[in-house]
């Protein structure tokens, strides 16, 4: 199926700020945190802020796309996956290498928007108050680290007022600008994959008559939705397309197996192309933000990964034979 023009129903279109290239500077983490506290979206014990690997060569670019910078990288053809960020943002741990691997193996077009200003959501100051807290500054004492946490908490309503912000009225025009671009490019046939917050925009996203699948890593769908003030199982209902959903072991009942997102989607026509699996020793966040030096970890990014590739083979590619 083409790519059509499309609406998205009854959302009142905001005006969006242009983003430049100073947002992408994601403040120094060079060790793998895990979350004491959780951020509104992640579940206690999370993987928290890292920073991208060592030596991570970009193979894509940066790219304006009306206003709003995107990290592409593949080749042209019909076939493309838009690639949705967590709340840390373009730069958080593995997600462009991610994009990298995948516009490789599948031959595809990978599309990442920048969709928080500021590197994270509630602004660069606010990512820098929380990487610092959860460990960016080896070698800092007692006092200099219970600094750090309390600038994290009085930062914490920002991020949560970042998350809030970027409701659909303000992440529709930019999903909006990407398309057109596809379009132009000669994009047909649209996959999508997102990490935690990435997670909601791919259930968004799967509610289109021109997106084919969504892939969600470790997605925070349902606490979105409640931050939102959104209807989860109503846009569970929208959906019109197969999803695969990869959850760690403290992520909500509601996008595990037998929960609503499960329940919804396994009465459609295509519910039987659906999969739900959690990775019961992971924590959330360990796809683009676990420690691979960890041999579970490394284990389990590898194993959703696969999966990942599969699923986009199957449903996105449409080859034959693929389980």
């Amino acid at each position: 199926s083409s790519l059509l023009s499309w609406e998205a129903p009854a959302v009142a279109r905001a005006a969006t700020p242009a983003v430049g290239l100073g947002y992408f500077c994601w403040p120094a983490c060079p060790r793998h945190q895990v979350m004491a506290s959780p951020s509104p979206c992640c579940t206690p014990g999370s993987h928290g802020p890292a920073a991208p690997p060592q030596g991570y060569v970009a193979k894509g670019v940066m790219q304006g796309v009306d206003g709003v910078q995107c990290y592409v990288v593949g080749g042209d053809g019909r076939d493309a996956i838009i690639v949705g960020h967590d709340i840390f943002g373009l730069r958080s741990g593995r997600t462009q290498q991610i994009c990298d691997e995948l516009a490789e193996s599948l031959g595809v077009l990978v599309v990442l928007p920048v969709f928080f200003e500021g590197g994270c959501a509630g602004g660069e100051v606010t990512g820098d108050a929380v990487s610092r807290a959860l460990g960016g500054s080896p070698g800092a004492g007692f006092f200099e680290r219970a600094g750090h946490w309390m600038k994290a908490v009085y930062h914490a309503p920002a991020l949560l007022r970042g998350i809030k912000a970027h409701n659909w009225a303000t992440v529709a025009p930019k999903v909006d600008a990407v398309f057109a671009m596809l379009r132009q490019r000669g994009v047909e046939r649209v996959g999508i994959l997102g990490f935690c917050w990435g997670g909601w925009l791919a259930f968004r996203l799967s509610c289109r008559e021109d997106v084919l699948c969504g892939v969600s890593a470790h997605p925070s769908q349902s606490q979105i939705c409640s931050m939102l003030k959104e209807d989860f199982s109503g846009i569970c209902e929208a959906i019109r397309c197969p999803q695969m959903l990869l959850a760690a072991r403290e992520d909500k009942p509601d996008i595990k197996e037998g929960g609503i997102a499960e329940r919804v989607l396994s009465a459609k026509p295509f519910g039987s192309d659906c999969v739900f699996r959690t990775f019961g020793e992971m924590k959330h966040g360990w796809v683009n933000r676990g420690n691979l030096e960890h041999e579970a970890v490394a284990r389990d990014t590898a194993e959703a990964l696969r999966l990942t590739k599969d699923f986009f083979r199957k449903h996105l590619l449409k080859i034959a034979g693929t389980d």
